[in-house]
């Protein structure tokens, strides 16, 4: 004679074999791709010499007569909580990117008309290398 389960026992073999069928299927997938580590920044250009006598560029650190200049890239100008910018720049609206940035460093007064950096502007090479130091800065 074949012994039958009950109802409940054969609900409970059926669970136990799916979550086995998981299991195996779980494992049979290829591991997930290992995410690349963060890219350090780029070595300091000899150019953001200038910058350093204002701005600090460390994660962190507060700002100095200028505002921190790390994570600079991504960010909206004149939005660091903890620097007072001219009403020029809180005005500005601009997403820094390294074309914005070059363009800033070219001309200061030029790109944003009452800013508050003194700075007269940066030839075209010392502003793309200073600019596209600064993308790295995350």
């Amino acid at each position: 004679m074949i012994a039958v389960p009950s109802p409940h026992k054969r609900i409970l073999a059926l669970a136990v074999i799916a979550a086995g069928l998981a299991a195996s299927a779980a494992l049979a997938q290829p591991p997930a791709p290992a995410q690349a580590p963060a890219a350090a920044p780029a070595t300091q250009p000899t150019e953001f010499a200038i910058c350093s006598a204002c701005h600090e560029s460390k994660a962190g650190a507060s700002p100095s007569l200028g505002p921190n200049l790390f994570g600079v890239g991504g960010r909206k100008a004149g939005s660091v909580d903890d620097y007072d910018y001219s009403p020029a720049m809180k005005a500005y609206g601009a997403t820094w990117t390294a074309d914005t940035l070059q363009a800033f460093l070219l001309d200061p007064n030029k790109a944003v008309p009452g800013n508050k950096m003194d700075y007269s502007g940066a030839s075209p090479d010392s502003a793309k290398a200073v600019a596209d130091y600064l993308m790295t800065l995350k």
